[in-house]
């Protein structure tokens, strides 16, 4: 296998588990030439370079409705398709992996058209349109979470779990520790943060001080300077407060109980590493699939998740620290959430990619 192109792009759902892939792809295969083809408007491209990989963008839009009437594709869809053949032609991909979202959708098409072989990734418990439509085209479906209402073809479809940067993955360790004497927790709204989640905080700050629960928090770009504000004016002067958090590992290591949104990569770093966390839904997500995201944990015991409406009537403080205080409860959750984690999933999609490759 020489050549991979990666394709997807608009969020880093689906963007992050691409690059883990590629991480994947070269530490097996040092002289592999990847290119990454995403969309113009997502932030795909930047992270690809920040990650070395080559980067081409096609004009997309996005694809949600019903039926090819409501797709909204005829303006770009050709166009896209015509470039993305140009792209296969110069490149000449040995295989090509769609993880998602619209940037992916001519790529992937384009390359089945040229009988190329592919396969796509997704990554939530609700494909997205663009998978759904692939799914019939494609020969691999390599899901991240069971397939349990039946959207692919079940010949095609391999469960890989959902690829996880190596600075993520060295954190798991053989078995999820015991009972922590720290009261750490690590509030995460996806890289964009989450308001509701931050004023839910803000709303809870004396509470968490009065149990003496450090907090680090990452609140999104747009909120920074509200969030921030509140903490000072509830005179917190050691909580780690910041827009966005580079190194997520050191985050997850320091956290005793996370409180996020149910991302898919965010789900997949949790259980890898056997953290136990509140789940608190993006209620807007496309097809709610972040709520099936979080039911997928909570079933399984390593997650409690609360709806976002919730949140005006209870106290985020209280249902923390009740979780904190409960005798062994962490530590089942943990060791649930550390059952369901697939660390190895990166090495199972370039398995996928291989075994395409060589026809077997």
């Amino acid at each position: 296998m020489n050549r991979v192109i990666l394709t997807t792009g608009g969020t880093g759902g689906h963007i992050f588990p691409a690059l883990a892939v590629a991480e994947e792809l070269r530490a097996r295969h040092p002289a592999i030439e990847l290119l990454f083809v995403g969309g113009t408007r997502g932030p795909e491209g930047k992270l690809a370079s920040q990650a070395g990989l080559a980067f081409e963008a096609l004009p997309v839009a996005g694809v949600l409705g019903r039926g090819w009437r409501a797709l909204g594709i005829l303006g770009w869809l050709p166009r896209s398709v015509v470039q993305a053949m140009g792209i296969l032609r110069r490149f000449k991909p040995d295989v090509v992996l769609g993880l998602g979202g619209y940037a992916g959708f001519s790529t992937v098409l384009a390359a089945w058209m040229s009988r190329i072989p592919t396969a796509i990734h997704e990554q939530n418990g609700f494909p997205g349109m663009t998978n759904r439509l692939l799914g019939r085209l494609v020969r691999k479906v390599l899901l991240s979470l069971p397939d349990e209402r039946g959207f692919f073809d079940p010949d095609k479809v391999v469960y890989t779990g959902n690829p996880l940067r190596q600075a993520v993955r060295e954190l798991r360790t053989i078995e999820p520790a015991g009972e922590s004497p720290r009261r750490n927790v690590l509030i995460l709204g996806g890289s964009q943060g989450a308001k509701a989640i931050n004023q839910a905080v803000l709303e809870s700050l004396d509470g968490f001080q009065e149990e003496r629960i450090s907090l680090w928090h990452q609140t999104g770009p747009a909120d920074l300077e509200r969030v921030a504000n509140g903490y000072s004016q509830a005179g917190w002067d050691k909580a780690r407060v910041e827009p966005f958090i580079d190194n997520v590992a050191e985050a997850y290591g320091w956290a005793d109980l996370v409180v996020c949104r149910a991302g898919a990569t965010t789900l997949a770093e949790l259980t890898a590493m056997g953290k136990p966390s509140v789940l608190i839904p993006f209620p807007y997500a496309t097809h709610n699939h972040q709520m099936l995201n979080a039911r997928h944990l909570e079933q399984a015991g390593a997650a409690m998740v609360l709806m976002e409406s919730y949140l005006a009537r209870v106290q985020l403080w209280a249902v923390v620290k009740d979780l904190l205080d409960i005798p062994g409860k962490l530590r089942d959750m943990s060791k649930s959430a550390w059952e369901l984690g697939r660390p190895d999933a990166g090495a199972a999609v370039v398995r996928e990619l291989e075994g395409l490759v060589h026809g077997t």
